[in-house]
């Protein structure tokens, strides 16, 4: 295997640059602290509940709201834990509306934003997964792909181009894009 420092410096280019979104997205994923202590609101055209199963699916203009975090969707299910905590929601939009994520973060004057075709939000975790026509921003920054993967307990964001069966990117799946506003120098 010959050694290609074009693909080395390209590489290292773009670790440094989810480096740097991390360091500015990654601490903003931490919402308000009250948040989870707010009771969850739901509205929807249409619910299916089975306590037994812990699955509740919501369709149909459905709104999810919790202290500064909101949720909203075409449908989402939500997954409860055994001592009936929600652990899991999965929120899928439509390919004309995606679902959408907004949350304030603790002690941000600007919200958290990002939608993508299917989100899955894993509570315990502190992970959300955005797929296909994945996009995140605030304050300026954004962050987009065809996948997102924020751990916001370990501050790691992992983001891919759509690939075909093969493994290899597909030119029309759209490439990673960042973008990392100016930091002003009387911060």
């Amino acid at each position: 295997m010959k050694f290609n420092h074009f693909s080395w410096f390209i590489s290292s280019l773009s670790h440094y640059l989810l480096f740097c979104i991390l360091m500015s997205l990654s601490t903003s994923l931490m919402a308000l602290s009250s948040d989870r202590d707010q009771p969850i609101n739901l509205e929807a055209d249409s619910a299916d509940i089975d306590d037994l199963k812990g699955i509740s699916i919501y369709t149909g203009n459905v709104i999810l709201t919790q202290g500064s975090m909101v949720i909203k969707s075409n449908k989402l299910t939500l997954y409860n834990d055994k001592n009936k905590q929600l652990e899991k929601a999965i929120a899928v939009g439509t390919d004309k509306k995606l679902a959408t994520f907004k949350q304030r973060p603790e002690g941000k004057d600007k919200d958290f934003r990002a939608r993508a075709k299917t989100m899955i939000y894993f509570l315990n975790k502190d992970k959300i997964h955005l797929l296909k026509n994945a996009y995140v921003w605030q304050a300026g920054d954004t962050f987009s792909g065809n996948k997102i993967i924020y751990d916001t307990k370990n501050e790691t964001v992992v983001a891919s181009s759509l690939k075909n069966k093969n493994g290899k990117p597909v030119p029309s799946g759209g490439r990673v894009k960042v973008t990392i506003q100016p930091k002003s120098k009387n911060k």
